[in-house]
């Protein structure tokens, strides 16, 4: 016999259930490829945070700066704490007044040999970046950690390091596991599971501890609880490297400037996180050359690597990659010269980037890609700041799947030397903007950075 009390709980219950199914929905929804967004340019948040990591003492090689941007005309006050892998750690305010910029070296002044940084800003707007001593890589900060990660083509030869730079942001420890593919196949060493780190510390993994002497190894970060931010550091001779990395292995990616000077190393390095082989298609272009599509496969759980320079079927110049996969895999750039070579991880598109010149010595080239099948508009403004003085505006028009330089739009310094840059486009269904710059080499197109992208 059906009782009238039983009816509001069967009502309570499938309310709890329709809220847990939305919830799990949005959950879900959120999970994909790129990392979290630290680009707040509109300055209408109550506060932000930005978290950087990668950092060492300048007697490891692995040392640098971070510099924090205002990109509004209000001042913010930015709360630093910077920590290092022993436990040792201070704290200061510093105010950021419009479009100012403020940079450290965290590894001034602390013991230890490791450095986290972490930023509580009031209001949104300020942007943070990371940049290696000599000005060989750079990488954005991100807005908070997460919880999967994968990173491609570290080195472990003689000669060369690979470290992953942990930063737990939270209040609570963080635990997690590292496991690796290369032409080993899958590894996951012991010491590299189960590892915990303090809440607001730092720490590093080693991974030419466990894997020892190996080229091109895929690495796979999971986060059992907490969150963290991470970070790939590759040193290669007297080059170091941040390897941002991606949130999940993908089926497709874009590297929109890849050199093929003469006297140059381009490699697109690709490791299977899966147990299937993926049978990857490597579409180059160089106008106004015809370049074949380069096909190889990459077995499971292992690695494989694809000459872009030198390679007797692609003339010297700048090209754009572009690859799909039949099965997800992680992807990275490597560009140097010979062995000695630089690290660079796929972008993700986003509506908005900011290109800044942090290192003071400006672009051999800046790149809008267009990643969509209809052409969008395209804003460029420049900043005022103390460095470039009045801002400009611009318009482009991308047609779809289509690049074009930056440099046409500042004829008085193609390089964009002392100018910070937004570049945005209007959302349509799903972002398809990418920026992408090299910093000045020879041969040209040596170190790729990405533009702040958000990640």
């Amino acid at each position: 016999m059906n009782s009238p009390r039983r009816v509001p709980l069967l009502i309570v219950l499938a309310v709890a259930l329709l809220v847990v199914g939305v919830v799990s929905f949005l959950a879900k929804k959120g999970d994909n490829s790129q990392l979290p967004s630290a680009l707040a340019l509109n300055g209408r948040a109550e506060s932000t945070a930005l978290y950087c990591t990668g950092f060492s003492d300048q007697k490891l090689g692995e040392s640098g700066r971070v510099i924090f941007l205002n990109t509004t005309n209000q001042s913010h006050l930015v709360t630093i704490d910077d920590v290092s892998d022993t436990g040792d750690a201070t704290s200061k305010e510093v105010t950021l007044h419009a479009y100012q910029q403020f940079g450290f070296d965290p590894s001034a002044g602390m013991h230890g040999d490791y450095f986290g940084v972490g930023a509580q800003v009031s209001g949104g707007g300020v942007v943070g970046v990371q940049v290696t001593r000599r000005h060989t890589s750079e990488a954005p900060c991100i807005s908070t950690g997460v919880t999967n990660w994968f990173g491609a083509g570290f080195d472990t030869t003689v000669g060369s390091s690979a470290i992953l730079s942990v930063y737990n942001p939270t209040a609570t420890p963080a635990v997690f596991n590292v496991s690796t593919f290369s032409s080993s196949g899958y590894v996951a060493p012991a010491k590299f599971q189960g590892y915990a780190v303090g809440s607001h510390s730092q720490a590093e993994i080693h991974l030419g501890t466990e894997i020892v002497n190996m080229r091109d190894v895929g690495v796979h970060v999971r986060v059992l609880r907490g969150s963290l931010d991470i970070v790939g550091l590759q040193q290669s001779g007297p080059t170091v490297s941040f390897n941002t990395g991606v949130n999940n292995a993908s089926t497709s990616a874009i590297f929109p400037l890849v050199t093929t000077a003469n006297n140059a190393t381009a490699q697109i390095r690709l490791s299977n996180p899966g147990p299937t082989p993926a049978n990857v298609t490597l579409k180059v272009t160089l106008a106004p050359f015809h370049v074949p599509n380069q096909t190889l496969s990459v077995p499971p759980y292992g690695s494989t690597v694809a000459s872009i320079t030198p390679n007797p079927a692609i003339p010297a110049g700048i090209a754009s990659v572009v690859m799909n996969a039949s099965h997800p895999v992680i992807a990275a750039l490597a560009t140097g010269t010979g062995n000695d070579v630089a690290l660079s991880a796929p972008q993700s598109p986003e509506p908005e980037f900011l290109v800044g010149d942090f290192t003071g010595n400006g672009f051999d080239h800046v790149t809008v890609t267009n990643t969509s099948s209809r052409s969008i508009s395209v804003s460029v403004v420049s900043l005022p700041n103390s460095r470039s003085g009045q801002p400009r505006t611009a318009q482009l028009r991308l047609s779809a799947n289509s690049s074009q330089t930056l440099r046409s739009e500042f004829p008085t310094d193609p390089r964009l030397r002392g100018i910070d840059v937004i570049v945005a486009a209007p959302l349509p269904s799903l972002p398809a903007l990418l920026v992408t710059a090299t910093l000045p080499t020879r041969p040209a197109g040596m170190t790729v950075v990405s533009a702040l992208d958000g990640r």
